[in-house]
């Protein structure tokens, strides 16, 4: 049964669904919504907890934080730096140059750098998202025609066969397990009243270590498109087909209801 918890803001939006898991039997829900009308909106309490729960992360994983979490999405600082188009480069170089042996990389990476097998040359999907928006403000284009698929039928599927095509591929999936597939599956942008809206469909979201790093990827983003569009920024949804309240992230199941008690 889905959950829906809707808000004005990002921040007691996530908090009032990790206490919601927290006394979820396993601390486990399926199909948890979150409705956040204003996701670039952020208040002097928000900010108190994301450094709290920054230091929490910190002191309890190897090299995770919030902001890596966040850039694995968008590379929002260098997206200030630079602008656009001259930010895709950049980014595209650092993070070949940097990627972990083995890893497939970032969602980043694949949105905006893919490889067209008709033509054998890469194109930048994330780019041409902005454009059909440029478009469509211009009165040239349509209100959904904007996807970000994340798996490619390899992904999915261990034995062959015809499968659903998805916009953005993961780098030789057919050389990674199974178990790492990415947990984002999806993204929609739409079009709807001058605004641009994004919902983000995960197959598995893990609230402590995870989920508000990517809310706040999300919204930078969908920011980016808005921006770059000349539109305004709409609602942002995540549509988590599992959470998980992972207690590890930030030591234990008691240090974790621990914690959330000392939050506003």
């Amino acid at each position: 049964m889905a959950e829906l918890i809707p808000g004005d803001r990002i921040i007691p939006v996530w908090l009032e669904a990790v206490r919601r898991l927290d006394k979820s039997q396993g601390r486990t829900a399926l199909n948890v919504v979150l409705e956040i009308a204003s996701p670039t909106r952020m208040g002097d309490d928000d900010l108190q907890i994301w450094r709290a729960v920054d230091a929490q992360l910190r002191a309890h994983t190897s090299d995770m934080s919030l902001d890596t979490v966040a850039g694995t999405l968008f590379p929002n600082h260098l997206y200030k730096r630079f602008g656009r188009p001259g930010f895709y480069d950049r980014y595209l170089t650092a993070i070949k140059r940097g990627k972990k042996k083995n890893s497939w990389g970032t969602y980043a990476w694949r949105m905006m750098e893919r490889f067209d097998r008709r033509n054998g040359k890469n194109f930048n999907p994330l780019d041409r998202i902005v454009q059909k928006f440029i478009d469509a403000k211009n009165g040239q284009g349509y209100q959904a025609v904007y996807e970000l698929g994340v798996l490619e039928p390899e992904d999915l599927l261990e034995n062959g066969g015809d499968g659903p095509w998805c916009e953005l591929p993961v780098a030789d999936p057919a050389a990674k397990p199974r178990r790492n597939i990415p947990c984002l599956s999806h993204l929609s942008f739409k079009l709807h009243k001058g605004q641009v809206t994004l919902t983000a469909v995960y197959r598995a979201h893990y609230y402590a270590q995870r989920a508000l790093g990517n809310l706040i990827g999300l919204s930078q983003l969908q920011r980016f498109v808005a921006t770059e569009a000349g539109l305004d920024i709409g609602p942002l949804t995540s549509i988590s087909t599992l959470a998980v309240l992972d207690v590890d992230s930030w030591g234990g199941a008691g240090a974790t209801t621990t914690f959330l008690s000392t939050l506003p």
